[in-house]
């Protein structure tokens, strides 16, 4: 530690940290402009200028000046004040001063600043840039006119986000920040650049013009896509969510957003939200009461208590703990069944079958902390990217700052793949379990192995004949891949799941999982094994029991059980098989075969119109609860707006059918938190007060051994090209489909080939194609380019038209014939 003097104040920090740094420590502020704890310092705008006494005659900048012993810091004398005016100035030399309708008044730092140091006149005078402003973006509005020259946006961009899409362009007086080409901007659309903004010069066009900032009501609260688990904040005014709220201190990503996370939140107060119950009749769905609606779902499900293998319930991984631990409660509890499960019952197997084999607890045992504090990364598909966005900007971090080696086995290439020094070994489609049981074979032949690993007999049995043909890639780079691995002090393998990769599945996290056992890779930190789950409460529904246990029926098998007349009453909370099931055409058959069907979900969704009863559920920014991340940590999600028209929390719903049937009543969710940390050991001595804003990461005692686990052959179709499935970048599941910012840049299904292929098939980037299978044909756009190697077809598996599920059927890949329509 390094002590030193800040105004009279005695501090100590860390030897690393700079006066900046040290100052804030001990609550003192020091004004700025260009600095963001996220990024490396940059010493621009030199509104953080000080004064050292060991330094006397001249002012230094506090963000880029390290510590050092016995440094006496003032950072409010009459030459300090004068020179932070003098900046001040300057800046606004250039700088239009139209605060009145600039959208960033009342959340603008230059404003603030400009206020607080009574820079009411400026001494300089000169012309006011004219820049063109960038209207064309549909998310990020560009007014360079208002730019500083902070650098904050190339800087997060260049050194997290990894795309590079702004840079200093021209010198002197003429330099501004620009895109490619001084064109347009056109990038990811995470908004990570308009967060860090400090002015007006980068702004929400959703949210342009909506409030202002002074007027916002500010929840803290957990975003509802992806796993990762992003803490954010939600803006809202008048019973709407009008932006998410940039906060540096917030979460372990430091208030850093994917597109999803920053632009998506609309679906909160989409037009097309259901306000009220719905119910069948005369064959038509049509307006109810609650009260009607209730009664005609507690009058089928009372009477299936006394034949509970006829009823079934599938829910979506969105909902909150306790919702999740009252339908399980409910149905299993209550009406006796065990047909109850999620996500099409493979995409949460890794963690339910595969995890608790190989660890003896269904879970990850790593966290997301690991990512930074390990020497080599092991990504399973390269858009682990695009699945967890934010997780692949700490992978970026990781990468580019501490050095960390990046090894990537996937079917196709991607943005992780640009990394510095990132290897990727692409290998036939399907082929990931092959891969790893020769990556175990080949530490094994090569004495790589750690000592004393119990079971090794019978995995080396096991992967007796495992060979690098099989997953498509040569010995040489198994052999490489391997010692690259075993050598690592510390490797984590970081495994994304989901319901477009039905090959990541029990097998497959076990193979990964016998890797990292094999070597001694486990147990430590910056170690093991991270599954990410796809949905924002994935970990929160596989320990709140969410699959079947015993005999009941899994997702796929309930399909089935509503297509043969053996399941009679089906729940779906906030599930949508017709679109996100794999064979549509089956999916919906056996939906309108059911006798009876409830749906509570947010949308008239393509499930929700076949229903019997449709009910009016609550978004994430309408009531309380936690989610459980993956990494296993526990948040509050907090309301922030009251519910749209008459809908009810599924807590609500589910309460109120528990209590007709019989069952338990709760006054409210905290309850039923009470209540899962008595009943879940995971969760004993959590309190929903005790999680405050950052959350909590229950323990796990990992058992970890050894699963041997058999490839499957591959079986490629003379003439065909392998189609394989996934999330897209600004999607995630079919939710996001209901976002203004997401649907703004995708709004449409795509199949991606490589140019090759589009070559010999005579298809253009942007050309109309239809994508055939065994299952059916569908009628998409298509995308050329080299992302994916030749004979393969990727397609995202999000949308209702389109539907890629149309021509799947659950297996790992799909061979299909393409043609240009």
């Amino acid at each position: 530690m390094v002590n030193l003097t800040i105004n009279g104040k005695q501090v100590a920090v860390e030897k690393d940290a700079t006066i900046y740094d040290a100052a804030k420590a001990c609550g003192i502020k020091i004004p700025i402009l260009c600095h963001d704890k996220k990024l490396h310092p940059f010493g621009g705008c030199r509104m953080c200028l000080v004064e050292v006494e060991q330094m006397k005659g001249r002012l230094i900048p506090a963000c880029t000046t390290p510590v050092t012993e016995g440094m006496i810091v003032q950072t409010t004398t009459d030459e300090i004040v004068k020179a932070r005016k003098l900046v001040l100035e300057l800046l606004l030399l250039k700088h239009p001063i139209d605060c009145p309708v600039c959208d960033a008044a009342g959340d603008c730092d230059l404003q603030n600043l400009t206020y607080e140091y009574k820079v009411n006149m400026n001494r300089f005078v000169d012309e006011k840039f004219n820049h063109e402003i960038d209207y064309e973006n549909p998310l990020i509005e560009r007014d360079m006119n208002r730019c500083i020259h902070c650098g904050k946006c190339a800087r997060i961009c260049d050194e997290i986000v990894s795309y590079g899409a702004y840079t200093f362009i021209n010198r002197g007086i003429e330099a501004k920040m620009g895109t490619e080409f001084d064109g347009p901007l056109n990038c990811e659309f995470c908004g990570s650049c308009v967060s860090v903004c400090p002015v007006g010069a980068l702004n929400s066009r959703p949210f342009k013009f909506k409030a202002r900032w002074w007027a916002l009501q500010k929840t803290k609260s957990v975003c509802s896509y992806c796993g990762t688990g992003c803490q954010l904040t939600l803006g809202s005014k008048d019973g709407k969510v009008l932006t998410t709220i940039y906060d540096e201190n917030q979460g372990f990503h430091n208030g850093q957003l994917c597109t999803r996370g920053r632009f998506g939140y609309q679906f909160v107060n989409s037009e097309k939200r259901l306000t009220t119950p719905l119910v069948r009749k005369n064959g038509k769905l049509q307006e109810a009461t609650w009260e009607e609606a209730l009664a005609e779902v507690t009058s089928r499900l009372s009477a299936g208590k006394s034949d509970p293998a006829s009823v079934a319930a599938l829910a979506t991984a969105r909902l909150t703990n306790e919702e999740l631990f009252l339908l399980e409660k409910l149905f299993r509890g209550t009406i006796g069944t065990d047909n109850i499960d999620h996500s099409a019952g493979f995409a949460h197997e890794a963690l339910t079958k595969g995890a608790a084999a190989s660890f003896g607890v269904a879970a990850s045992p790593s966290e997301i902390a690991d990512i930074q504090k390990s020497n080599l990364l092991l990504v399973v598909k390269s858009d682990a990217y695009e699945t967890h966005p934010v997780i692949g900007f700490e992978i970026n971090l990781g990468v580019k700052r501490k050095g960390v080696a990046l090894r990537i086995v996937s079917d196709k290439k991607g943005k992780l793949t640009r990394l510095p020094g990132a290897k990727t070994t692409v290998h036939t489609p399907g082929s990931e379990v092959a891969l790893f049981n020769a990556l175990c074979k080949s530490i094994i032949d090569q004495g790589l192995a750690a000592e004393s690993v119990a079971g090794l007999d019978a995995l080396k049995a096991a992967v007796a004949d495992a060979t690098a043909e099989k997953a498509g890639v040569t010995a040489e780079e198994i052999a490489a891949l391997a010692k690259d691995y075993a050598a690592a002090e510390k490797a984590l393998i970081i495994l994304p799941i989901g319901l477009g990769y039905p090959g990541h599945n029990a097998a497959l996290a076990n193979a990964a999982a016998n890797l990292a056992v094999l070597t001694g890779k486990i147990g430590k930190e910056g170690s093991g094994l991270l599954i990410m789950g796809e949905k924002n409460n994935s970990q929160g529904a596989v320990d709140m029991g969410i699959y079947p246990k015993g005999t009941g029926l899994a997702a796929s098998a309930i399909i089935d059980g509503c297509a043969n007349g053996n399941v009679k009453t089906l729940f779906v909370a906030g599930e949508n098989p017709v679109v996100s099931y794999p064979n549509r055409k089956k999916v919906e058959k056996a939906l309108e075969n059911v006798e009876f069907m409830v749906v509570a979900d947010l949308f008239l969704t393509e499930t929700a119109a076949l229903a019997d009863v449709v009910l009016p559920a609550c978004s994430f920014a309408e009531k309380n609860g936690t989610y459980t991340s993956l990494g296993r940590r526990v948040q509050n999600v907090r309301k922030a707006i009251p519910a749209v028209g008459l809908a009810k929390s599924d807590f609500e719903i589910l309460n109120a059918l528990s209590q007709a049937l019989g069952g338990a009543r709760y006054n409210n969710q905290g309850e039923v938190f009470t209540e899962i940390a008595a009943t879940v050991p995971a969760y004993k001595g959590l309190t929903q007060a005790g999680l405050k804003d950052e959350g909590a990461v229950y323990p796990v005692a990992v058992a970890a051994k050894l699963v041997p686990v058999q490839a499957k052959a591959a079986a490629p179709a003379a003439g065909k090209l392998a189609m394989v499935t996934g999330s897209a970048l600004y999607h995630c599941g079919t939710m996001s489909r209901f976002g203004e910012g997401p649907m703004y840049v995708c709004p449409d299904a795509y199949a991606e080939l490589n140019t090759a292929d589009a070559a010999a098939l005579k298809i253009a980037e942007g050309d109309q194609v239809t994508v055939t299978s065994a299952t059916g044909a569908v009628q998409v756009a298509a995308k050329v380019g080299k992302r994916v190697p030749q004979g393969v077809v990727f397609s995202p598996y999000h949308f209702g038209e389109g539907s890629v599920n149309t021509i799947t059927d659950g297996a790992e890949v799909t061979y299909v014939t393409v043609a240009k329509k």
